[in-house]
């Protein structure tokens, strides 16, 4: 016997914590709808593997897979079906499509009472309503079993539901209006990228003010949903944060978990100090970091900061034990997203560990892949949703263009713009603009920015040496 408050779940992590008010308890029917080739078959297939991990039983009912072609593919998402199968958690049963809707029935029928099961998939209900799509008693019949089925099941169903192409408009009756939660899947085409989102319809007992959700079907991960990082509020700083230099003490005094510093650097040179003074912040307070680079592969980034660290003095092995030790490194290619897409492969990367910071490099390119209102919306709320997690984010990029320059501004509590400085002796250096929101301004010579590296570098020799000699 099932226990009274008994809760299955979708197998997906932001539809659980989403739908939290929900978690798909017994007794539930769920439609899932969409376009062929959206990715019903993925979602519900997610739904019942699972719930299997769960030791609850799923009968999978379909009127046009073929079951090794099936397994197949759902093996190579990361779902092993075959392994729940074994285990006798799950059953695979392909029914053929008749005209004998009421031989069709009892088939089903008798397979749900052949034994106890948890879960049902139906794919698809079209395979079955279009049988009778000339006959409005059977179809009412047919409807009227649908509807009954959850309660006369007693668990949780899922219904496929296919749409046509170009169109969102569910016909299947009443179906929808007694379903428990109606989840309607499509993909558009998006800056030149195919974009999938799930729209939640109708979610009976869950507060759902999202009305599309980005998702992705990625190869050895399945069915992952990406919620968007929109807050109703602004989100709280976190802790306080000490600067490693005497120079960023003096200007920015302190941060906090959850602010943003932004480092600007000239279009025509990149200035390897801003990779010094991130990399400080994070040794100083002991914080472990991603550094996300659009312009460089990983380890372009990591010779970089390695290599001054080397110049600076350190040895080489050491010097590359220390940035391992805080910084996680990767690199995108921001023109093979859409920017929703872009957003929801950071975060993928971001949540995959416990980072306290994450830095981007580069960032003056993805904020121009697309018109400056829909960047800046989606980077203040990327930013936001950050502040609301207590990550300190360092953004670093190019100065391009003085519009993208000052939204950039806009989202930033701190900025450190570096800019040329002749020395007069044939030589280029640099000088610092430091600003701290509500502060005075600050503008550093090339002697305050040497300092201040200098500093940097003693203050990682010495966590080396507590590394290599801890008290």
């Amino acid at each position: 016997m099932r226990e009274p408050h008994e809760t299955l779940t979708f197998g997906v992590e932001g539809l659980d914590r989403l739908f939290r008010g929900l978690m798909l308890p017994a007794h539930h029917l769920i439609v899932i709808a969409g376009h062929p080739g959206a990715g019903k078959t993925t979602l519900a297939s997610t739904i019942c593997y699972a719930n299997t991990l769960r030791g609850h039983k799923c009968l999978y009912i379909s009127f046009q897979e073929d079951r090794d072609r099936f397994l197949s593919f759902m093996d190579r998402l990361g779902l092993n079906l075959r392994s729940a199968e074994a285990s006798g958690l799950f059953k695979f049963v392909k029914l053929p499509i008749s005209f004998d809707i009421e031989g069709t029935v009892m088939m089903l029928n008798k397979l749900l009472s052949s034994d106890r099961f948890d879960v049902l998939i139906v794919d698809s209900i079209n395979a079955l309503l279009e049988v009778v799509i000339d006959n409005a008693s059977k179809r009412s019949w047919l409807q009227n079993f649908f509807y009954s089925l959850p309660q006369v099941f007693k668990g949780l169903v899922a219904l496929i539901a296919e749409t046509p192409y170009g169109l969102e408009k569910l016909e299947l009756g009443g179906i929808e209006f007694i379903a428990d939660a109606v989840l309607l899947l499509k993909h558009r085409v998006e800056e030149g990228f195919l974009t999938r989102v799930l729209e939640a319809r109708k979610i009976r007992g869950a507060p759902v003010t999202l009305a599309e959700i980005p998702f992705s079907i990625t190869e050895g991960k399945g069915f992952e949903v990406w919620l968007p990082t929109v807050l109703e509020e602004i989100g709280r700083e976190g802790g306080k944060l000490h600067l490693p230099c005497n120079l960023l003490k003096k200007t920015l005094d302190h941060m906090h978990r959850g602010q943003v510093v932004n480092i600007v650097y000239p279009a025509d040179g990149e200035c390897i100090d801003s990779l010094m003074l991130a990399l400080g912040i994070v040794v100083q307070n002991d914080l472990r970091a991603i550094l996300i680079s659009y312009r460089y592969p990983p380890e372009s980034i990591r010779e970089s900061i390695v290599g001054r660290l080397v110049i600076q003095g350190i040895d080489g092995s050491m010097a590359e034990k220390i940035v391992n030790k805080y910084i996680v490194f990767r690199g995108i290619n921001p023109f093979s997203y859409s920017i929703s897409q872009l957003t929801a492969r950071e975060l993928s990367l971001i949540n995959s560990g416990d980072f306290d910071a994450v830095v981007f490099h580069g960032v003056e390119i993805p904020r121009h892949a697309v018109e400056s209102s829909r960047h800046i919306r989606e980077l203040y709320n990327q930013m936001n949703y950050f502040r609301e997690r207590g990550k300190l984010v360092i953004r670093i990029g190019a100065y391009t263009s003085r519009l993208s320059y000052r939204l950039e501004c806009r989202v930033s509590d701190a900025l450190i713009r570096f800019r040329y400085s002749n020395s007069g002796m044939g030589k280029v250096n640099y000088r610092a603009f430091i600003w701290r929101r509500n502060e005075k301004p600050y503008i550093a010579s090339s002697e305050e920015i040497n300092e201040c590296v200098d500093e940097v570098i003693e203050l990682v020799n010495t966590k080396l040496a507590v590394t290599q000699h801890p008290a």
